[in-house]
């Protein structure tokens, strides 16, 4: 029996050396390892090897009974297994520029994808199909939303009012409208599931003050594991910043670099006109 795990281990390693070199997004025995790139756990490896790619360090890993996430560094080549995974010890996951963090805990995709070459000779995922995830049609209930903070008087703001194309009522707002306007400021959608995210739709407020929108934005989103929040990031693997409406009505489409997967996504304000007020959909896989 040692001999045929070993063999299906290295009929593994073989097959998965062909499709990925730095990175591991694939679902094996039930165990689906999905990237958090530019973080690293500190403090819990217990077995350090060079010279390996992130697939081989994945088959490690799962070979491995201690072993319950795994750091992998790039310009080294080198795999560090965890004895834990960063949902117990999140203050450990720190950003570290040329590492990922992996943990066996996401779910696997379901939405179409497929695959192209970039130019530095990576296989890069292309997600081909997409939609919005039910912000607008209310297949999110209003409980799922929730924000810093909300405007209060006659015609108050709510977390629900930030959906896409919510109209004003007889004592709400069109929009999502905080009570203070400042950089500490967010809405945020818990998705119930690990869900793919690929993008935001926005716009400015629905009636009301003629000049309130959001102009810029950044998005968090919290993995299935750890349970804190991770920026967005760019191509460069910084904070990715996007622009948002110039009116109240138009609707604005932004795409993630990479898509995410996320269990709660959540929209920070960083720019506004007269006010800080917003409705907006997810776009990503169901």
């Amino acid at each position: 029996m040692a001999v045929l795990s070993c063999l299906m281990f290295l009929l593994l390693e073989l097959c998965l050396e062909v499709s990925a070199s730095y990175s591991v997004s694939g679902l094996y025995q039930g165990v689906w390892y999905k990237p958090v790139e530019h973080y690293a756990l500190l403090g819990q490896s217990f077995m350090n090897i060079s010279g390996i790619s992130a697939v081989r360090c994945s088959v490690r890993c799962l070979s491995h009974r201690g072993c319950f996430s795994f750091n992998y560094e790039r310009i080294n080549q080198a795999c560090q297994m965890n004895n834990v995974s960063a949902e117990h010890v999140c203050d450990n996951l720190q950003g570290m520029p040329y590492f990922s963090y992996y943990d066996a805990t996401a779910t696997p995709l379901t939405c179409q994808v497929n695959t192209y070459v970039s130019g530095h000779g990576k296989s890069v995922p292309e997600f081909l199909s997409f939609e919005k995830l039910g912000l607008e049609d209310g297949s999110i209930p209003d409980e799922s939303l929730s924000a810093s903070s909300n405007y209060i008087s006659s015609h108050s703001s709510t977390p629900a009012g930030g959906r896409l194309n919510k109209l004003p009522g007889e004592s709400a707002i069109g929009g999502w409208h905080p009570s203070v306007a400042d950089t500490n400021q967010w809405i945020e959608v818990d998705l119930g599931n690990s869900t793919y995210v690929t993008g935001v739709l926005t716009q400015g407020r629905s009636g009301g003050p003629a000049g309130q929108w959001v102009t810029m934005y950044k998005v968090q989103y919290e993995p299935p594991s750890p349970t804190c929040l991770v920026d967005v990031k760019d191509q460069l693997g910084q904070t990715q910043m996007f622009n948002g409406n110039i009116d109240r009505n138009s609707i604005v489409e932004r795409r993630f670099f990479k898509p995410v997967l996320a269990v709660k996504i959540r929209i920070v304000p960083v720019g506004w006109r007269d006010f800080i007020c917003l409705r907006f959909e997810l776009l990503g896989c169901k």
